[in-house]
């Protein structure tokens, strides 16, 4: 078919129709799109997708640390005033004092049992204790293989930092 054929045929096509389809004008046109732009702006502006006003974003919550305070606790970590040996022993024995309220709210083989014994284990490791570390990772790898299976691969990697455990 020509290029005189397909102009005909669309032609027919749309006196068929009535001529009623949507007429938009180019100032219109410019100004949805305007309009869409603008909108889609604001939304990239935005931390988590919302709409946000003209404005600007809202002010940050009071859980959200202040600058001032983000680089004040940068400067203590940098000058040795971070966490000591005795921070870290009390967040073992908090979580180790979790463990028998989690075991009566989910039962002993739990999911949240088993991830609170991978992180006793990884801060024991941490702080150059492999016996315990070891004792907590097992107890982990006990309880996580029954909810994740013996293939999975976090699985395996518990048991890799295990066999490395001397």
């Amino acid at each position: 078919m020509t290029r005189f054929g397909y102009i005909s045929l669309l032609s027919v096509f749309l006196t068929s129709c009535g001529g009623g389809g949507v007429t938009v004008t180019k100032s219109k046109t410019v100004e949805y799109f305007s309009d869409a732009f603008s909108k889609s702006k604001r939304w990239f502006r935005s931390t988590d997708g919302a709409y946000v006003s003209e404005e600007g974003p809202p002010p940050p919550s009071s859980f959200q640390p202040t600058e001032r305070q983000v680089l004040q606790s940068r400067s203590k970590q940098k000058s040795g005033e971070g966490m000591t040996k005795s921070d870290y022993f009390r967040g073992i024995k908090r979580l180790e004092s979790t463990i028998p309220e989690l075991e009566k709210e989910y039962g002993k083989d739990n999911k949240e049992v088993g991830e609170t014994y991978y992180t006793i284990g990884s801060i024991y490791l941490e702080q150059g204790f492999p016996r315990e570390a070891k004792s907590a990772f097992e107890k982990s790898l006990t309880i996580l293989s029954k909810w994740l299976g013996s293939e999975h691969p976090r699985i395996w990697k518990l048991k890799d930092k295990i066999k490395q455990i001397k």
